[in-house]
Order: structure tokens, then sequence, then C-alpha cells
């Protein structure tokens, strides 16, 4: 599909009323990148094969229709229809947004579907975002990320210390708490940031999109887990009004693009990773686990940042707690299961 340019986006917005037929989808991510950014051209096919072309959807690149902090107002507002990005980037603006791009120390891709489609973590999800007048649609599940890309070593948790490091989400708040300065930047700007010192690290995804990004010229220590992802998801918002209007069959039509892009993501994401991290190592890049008091440190400031979270939002306890509640029940069965 071909991405509109800004002036002539603008100059359609201003001649054709805003149809529940046609969306302008801004994506917060590079067209090309893995998953993240391909997923939004997958959606517009399928909903456009879906529809017989009825519901027509364009993709814009980053920043031409809205810088990506004022995605979710714009697409609330109806200046832009729809947009492709990721939860965690609005948890400053509701908290609860946080849980809805991922857990951190949470679940694996699987369990984090099931808990989001059939547990009761949407209905909460759409809850959270009613006041800014979009809907929500889980639209491409992530497997377990990295830990990061770093300039130096982290060894103890006190390395995180002044150190400027990209992330979006309840990870930032976590680091934060181990004297980290989280900054959230759009992928296309890190690795000039990297390369200024304006960054000392960064988290984007898994290997597979990472070696896409050169980061590992500019920062060699690549650590795992990715504690502050273990699942997410790229979030699809559609402007309410526009998602009211939109007939059954256009309805119906996201909702199952939406799926098939779930599980696509996680097949081909987990196919992928081997390949990308040997090809990784094989450019020398420090691959290795973060040492065991560092996970301790990291999984300790996670309850901090949980309990206060809770305390000052009612959603954020309730979404947190609806799914520790389905976790439990989840993982009885799992264990009787496994086979290990």
């Amino acid at each position: 599909m071909k991405l509109k340019s800004l002036v002539t986006a603008l100059a359609l917005s201003a001649a054709i009323p805003a149809s529940a037929t046609e969306l302008n989808m801004q994506n917060a991510f590079p067209a090309g990148l893995p998953i993240v950014g391909t997923g939004a051209d997958r959606f517009a096919d399928l909903v456009e094969t879906l529809t017989g072309g009825e519901l027509s959807v364009t993709v814009h690149g980053p920043g031409a229709l809205s810088p990506l902090p004022e995605i979710l107002e714009n697409v609330g507002s109806g200046a832009i229809e729809a947009g492709w990005a990721y939860a965690g980037f609005w948890e400053g603006k509701a908290p609860a947004a946080g849980l809805f791009g991922s857990i951190p120390f949470g679940p694996d891709a699987m369990k984090y579907l099931a808990w989001t489609m059939e547990g009761g973590g949407l209905e909460i999800w759409r809850e959270v975002y009613e006041p800014f007048n979009v809907v929500p649609f889980p639209c491409g599940a992530i497997i377990a990320e990295a830990g990061g890309w770093y300039t130096k070593e982290i060894n103890t948790a006190e390395d995180f210390a002044g150190v400027n490091f990209r992330i979006g989400g309840l990870g930032g708040r976590i680091l934060g708490k181990l004297g980290a300065n989280p900054v959230l930047l759009p992928v296309g700007e890190v690795t000039t940031a990297l390369q200024t010192g304006r960054l000392d690290g960064v988290e984007i995804s898994a290997p597979w999109v990472d070696r896409n990004l050169g980061f590992n010229t500019v920062a060699n220590n690549y650590y795992f887990p990715g504690w502050h992802q273990p699942a997410g998801f790229t979030e699809l918002i559609i402007n309410k009004d526009v998602w009211d209007a939109m007939s059954t069959q256009e309805q119906a039509a996201v909702e199952t693009a939406c799926a098939e892009i779930n599980i696509w993501a996680i097949g081909i994401a987990s196919a992928a990773q081997a390949d990308a991290l040997a090809f990784l190592r094989g450019e020398g890049v420090n691959v290795q686990r973060f040492p065991d008091e560092v996970l301790a440190a990291l999984r300790d400031a996670t309850e901090e940042v949980f309990t206060e979270q809770s305390a000052a939002d009612p959603m954020f306890k309730r979404a947190l707690e609806s799914y520790q509640a389905f976790s439990d029940k989840y993982d009885e069965y799992q264990s009787l299961s496994a086979l290990d």
C-alpha cells in the first residue's frame, strides 16, 4: 500500500468527512519493521479483502499525521480515524493502559492473549480508553522481548543509576526506581540518540526486530530476559464514533483481521529469533543474561510500582487483580498438564 503525504492527507481530510469505511491509520512504527511495522499493512490488506473493499485502510508512516505522543488524542478527537501503536505509550495518561502493553515479570504471549480475549482483560482495557473516545484491539501478539541494549555492562542494580534508557510503558517507571532515566523516543530516532550519547541504552523488541535497527554498532551489550515485556501487543485503536458507525461486517472484519495477526505474529516471531540471535553473535555482540541479583532488584521494583499504581488508580488495581486471578486459574491447569 502507498503512504499518502501529509499535505495530501490534510487536503483530503478538509474536503471529505471521515467515513466509517475509509480509515486513515497512523503507524507509530517504521513500515519495514517486522510485526510492529509490517503488521499494519497486513491488517489493512486483510480488512479490505474480508470486506470486498468496502472498508479501506490507508497506513501512514511515523509522524505523517500525528507525532507519537499525540496519537491517542488525535484518534479520539477524530483528527485521524485509527492508530497503530502500543498501549504502554499512554500509561502516563491512563496508568492502567500500561498493563495492556505488557505486564513486567508477567505472562507469556499465549497466557496474555488468553486473559485479554477470554479472561476479562479486553473489557477492562476498553473501559480504560472510554474517556479518550477510542476502541482498542490487541492486533499483534508479541513474544518475549530482549532486556535491552546497553553501552556498558550491567553487573549490579547500581549500574542502572544515571543511565538514559529508551523504554515505554511500566518498564520505564520500574527502571526509574533503580536510578535510570526512562526516555520515550520514536524508533527511528533511537540509533542516532545512541551515537550522540543522548541515550545509554534502548529496548525495542526481540532479536529479529532489533537486528534491523543497527543497535549493535553503538551498544554492544545485549541483555536477556526481557523482564519488562515477557509478552505484549501491538495495539490498534479506532475512533469510537467511527467504530460505532461501521457495519456489522466491517466490525467483524476488523476483529477477524486482528485475531489472524495475533497468531501470525506469534508463529513468525518464534521461528525467527534463533537465526537473528546467531547473526548478532556473529557480529560480535555480547549476548548475556542479567545477573540474578539484578533481576531480583528489578522484581522488587516492579512490586513497588504495582503497589503505588494500584493505590493511585482504581482501574490499574482492577486490571492487575483481574490478571492475577486469571493467572492463578490458568497456572493450575498448566502445572497439571506440563510434561516436565
